[in-house]
């Protein structure tokens, strides 16, 4: 069933995705930028990739975190898309900060209208809760219980820049985790 709230067809300036990388784990001897994703991770992976493809939600342009975890996963989930999508690695949404992950949005050169972001936990939600204002209730309730592993946010801003994005200025459009994309 698609979210009446989500119209793909109505006018949004720009669309920002968030999306916490796919299942990890720690690994002994293995440094946190360096752990992989789980067999599970993988399946979260691809599910997030379809539904992306089902929804008619594909990025522009997507930034990724340094991390192995966070590679595999936008690896993994682009494996959907029937065209490229131009990719960048950035090394500042690794264990970042709301300041730091705002700052690489409002940093994005004019072009994309729909970003994705995939970085990590605790900074995801964070700046989830930082750029929305308004949304749907149901999206923010949940997003109130956590922000688990392979975890989505679809923010809509009415701005025509993304140095224009700014603090309560985004329309959360969903919140969405491996379970709630399986329908």
């Amino acid at each position: 069933m698609v979210d009446s709230s989500l119209d793909t067809k109505r006018s949004f300036m720009l669309r920002l995705m968030l999306l916490r990388h796919a299942k990890s784990n720690s690994i002994p001897g293995v440094a946190d930028l360096q752990r992989p994703l789980t067999e599970r991770g993988y399946r979260e992976a691809e599910l997030v990739g379809q539904y992306l493809v089902s929804q008619q939600l594909l990025p522009e342009l997507a930034i990724v975190s340094s991390a192995t975890r966070t590679q595999q996963t936008w690896t993994t989930v682009s494996a959907a898309f029937k065209t490229p999508i131009r990719k960048i690695t950035e090394e500042r949404i690794y264990e970042a900060s709301v300041d730091s992950i705002v700052q690489v949005i409002r940093n994005i050169e004019p072009g994309p209208r729909v970003v994705l972001v995939i970085g990590h936990n605790p900074g995801l939600y964070l700046t989830t809760e930082y750029l929305s204002g308004e949304g749907d209730e149901d999206a923010f309730e949940r997003l109130e219980m956590g922000f688990p592993p392979a975890s989505l946010t679809v923010m809509d801003f009415d701005v025509d820049a993304w140095g224009q994005v700014g603090e309560k200025g985004g329309r959360l459009l969903r919140f969405e985790t491996p379970e709630t994309m399986m329908g």
